[in-house]
């Protein structure tokens, strides 16, 4: 049987189409209070991440001062939109130990506390995967209550990969025993402004 008598037969023996489900149950309206209590406590209880709440970008450079040299005196530091003096534009990940990583999220999601990282923001795309700890800013304005709702922010088209971090690498694939930091870093804090 030939190719097009195939598809022939594939047209003429297509299921009926049935609409798409409704998705407005998930477009509902939350308390902005409400919003950001969720996304703090699933970040913290669920996902093992650390929340620090801030009350405005200008106390963020005082509060990174001191985040660093309490955690991370002798760190080494890799930027990607912050663009501080220290910033390094490329990181040989192979050749060099990345402590630290620090980025501005622009979308996060309440009901997963994850945060969205495009190439805007990653300019080395394994800069969030190949350092020992990561520290994620995002404003609660750009915190939306359902990935439904992320999704329809998203603009894959003009921004390419991207990639939603949630907290911490963990895995108990092997022997059941659970591993911090085995494809990533070992822990998440995340700024909330």
């Amino acid at each position: 049987m030939c190719k097009s008598a195939i598809l022939e037969i594939i047209r003429e023996n297509k299921p009926e189409l049935i609409p798409l489900p409704d998705l407005s149950v998930f477009h509902h309206n939350i308390s902005e209070t409400d919003l950001i209590a969720d996304f703090i406590r699933i970040s913290t209880e669920s996902m093992s991440n650390v929340v620090n709440i801030i009350n405005s970008e200008i106390q963020l450079d005082t509060y990174l001062k001191e985040f660093i040299a309490k955690n991370y005196p002798t760190a080494t530091i890799f930027y990607d939109t912050l663009n501080p003096k220290e910033n390094l534009d490329r990181i040989d990940f192979q050749s060099k130990t990345v402590d630290l990583f620090i980025a501005e999220s622009k979308l996060g999601v309440s009901e997963n506390g994850c945060l969205w990282l495009d190439e805007r923001i990653l300019k080395q795309r394994i800069s969030a995967f190949a350092c020992q700890h990561t520290l994620l800013i995002i404003d609660h304005k750009n915190i939306v209550p359902t990935m439904h709702q992320a999704y329809q922010k998203l603009k894959i088209e003009e921004t390419g990969y991207g990639v939603f971090i949630s907290g911490p690498s963990k895995t108990a694939d092997i022997e059941q025993s659970l591993v911090i930091g085995a494809q990533g870093a070992i822990s998440n804090t995340i700024i909330l402004i």
